[in-house]
């Protein structure tokens, strides 16, 4: 049987750390990726770094909100207001990101982000920017570690090209430790100058298929005239995209600095067929392995109405579950692996879920998620389904 997987919430993600960590090098990173449209809430435009040429899903620049830290603000209705309008179907966005003041507390702006999403958004994840060499003296600076990292989902360790290559290995594990004192499922990646795998932390290209009909944001065969077009990118867009391929190519960043490489994000499909076990399936994502860091797909289980079909997301500890239309879709596509372990798209199946992470026990992740797929349903389950899609309405 063939189903087409609807549109979804618009992944949000929030990006923390101290000031000078390196957020910005991030940000402007990601936003250089050839395929991703990606929408920026920032707090105070004016000292941030981008050219506005590399903004997608905006008429003129990102949103900005200024008066202060948005988590300290009287009223937060501009941040709703600003993520509201970039998750609207039209703009066609793979995510959204929140670029925070260095004063931003993780956990104040993950709650306000869940309460707001009604389905619109979601949490897709808080990414905590470090300087590998001020950490210490800048943000771990008491005796136990700090409170950001339970609401943190990947620490990214940068400016990594600052110490020798001998010390860098020593120093990513001294905060992994740190870290995982206070989270010890909390993921922690080293790098230089921003550079991340953006299949880590979002689908690149992923909005092309959230209009809900299917087709992607260029493809106009449905005549359907009435459409609202998407926003178009601008021309520049494609000058940035032949850069960053030809960068990649060289191992440089856009400077012409020679950086260390990061490696590509783990990535593996599972598949199954008739209704799969919604309490084992949702045991998994609550308590995710070593090294995963998200999963998305969706699982077909038995309702007391008949079968449902439900999409999940999970990032860290943050689990967003939705309803989906019961029409038919393709295998939701494997992330950043090579095309022969592509999961098979003509085989059927009735429920798929992709694990992606970096240096997970692959074997481990297939043998507890298949037993979850095949496993027996239950009431219980399948209400804690639905209490989390009520959490989100």
């Amino acid at each position: 049987m063939n189903r087409k997987q609807s549109a979804g919430a618009v992944p949000v993600i929030l990006l923390t750390g101290y000031l000078g960590a390196g957020k910005t090098s991030l940000l402007n990173h990601l936003l250089r990726h050839p395929d991703a449209r990606i929408g920026v809430v920032v707090n105070d435009f004016g000292d941030l770094n981008i050219d506005a040429g590399l903004v997608v899903g905006q008429v003129d620049e990102p949103f900005s909100i200024s008066g202060g830290c948005i988590c300290c603000l009287d009223d937060d209705t501009s941040l709703e207001d600003a993520l509201t309008a970039l998750a609207k179907p039209r703009l066609r966005l793979d995510a959204i990101i929140v670029e925070a003041s260095g004063f931003a507390e993780p956990l104040t702006l993950a709650r306000m982000v869940t309460r707001m999403g009604h389905h619109r958004f979601h949490l897709g994840g808080v990414i905590d920017v470090v300087d590998a060499t001020m950490h210490a003296a800048t943000v771990d600076t008491e005796t136990a570690p700090p409170m950001r990292y339970a609401a943190t989902t990947l620490v990214l360790v940068n400016k990594l090209d600052e110490l020798p290559v001998a010390d860098r290995d020593t120093a990513v594990a001294a905060i992994r430790e740190r870290v995982h004192q206070r989270n010890p499922r909390l993921l922690v990646v080293g790098t230089s100058f921003g550079r991340l795998d953006p299949a880590l932390i979002f689908d690149p290209g992923s909005g092309a298929e959230r209009g809900g009909d299917g087709t992607r944001s260029g493809d106009s065969s449905t005549g359907d005239e009435s459409a609202e077009p998407i926003q178009a990118e601008l021309p520049i867009r494609e000058l940035i995209r032949q850069a960053y391929a030809e960068a990649a190519q060289e191992g440089i960043d856009g400077e012409g600095e020679s950086v260390p490489v990061h490696h590509h994000a783990q990535s593996v499909t599972i598949t199954a067929s008739g209704c799969a076990g919604a309490g084992a399936v949702l045991d998994f994502l609550e308590d995710l392995p070593a090294g995963v860091y998200r999963v998305k797909g969706s699982i077909l289980v038995d309702d007391r109405a008949g079968r449902r079909r439900y999409g999940l997301q999970a990032v860290g500890p943050n689990v967003y579950v939705s309803t989906v239309a019961s029409q038919s879709t393709v295998a939701p596509q494997p992330t950043a692996v090579p095309q022969s372990r592509t999961a098979p798209q003509e085989e059927s199946w009735d429920s798929a879920l992709v694990v992606i992470g970096e240096s997970f026990d692959e074997a481990d992740v297939r043998a507890k998620l298949k037993a979850a797929l095949r496993s027996d349903g239950g009431a219980n389950g399948v209400e804690r389904l639905r209490h989390y899609v009520r959490l989100h309405s």
